[in-house]
Parts: structure tokens; sequence; C-alpha cells
């Protein structure tokens, strides 16, 4: 069973800034996920790292 923390995901999202087509994935896929990211031509953008 997976579980999230609604209103701590809610201090991520700016709808005024990005709209609101915001991404979650379950599971450690980061590293994939910024390299498919990349090569598509995507800027990616880690929130929760500085």
């Amino acid at each position: 069973m997976a579980s999230v923390d609604a209103e701590k995901l809610l201090d991520y999202v700016y709808p005024d800034v990005y709209g609101v087509h915001r991404c979650a994935t379950f599971g450690d896929f980061r590293e994939q996920l910024k390299d498919i990211g990349t090569l598509i031509g995507f800027k990616v953008i880690e929130e929760d790292r500085s």
C-alpha cells in the first residue's frame, strides 16, 4: 500500500508559476527521469534539492 502526505506535497505547487501539470512517481526513478527528460530536451527541475 502506498501513501502520500498531500499537505506537504502542496508546499511545492505553484500554479501561477508552472501551471498545474505536476508529476509525482513512487519509487527510486529520479536518475532515470532526469536522464530521459534531458534527452528529450526538457529542463529538469528538482524542487526538493538545492
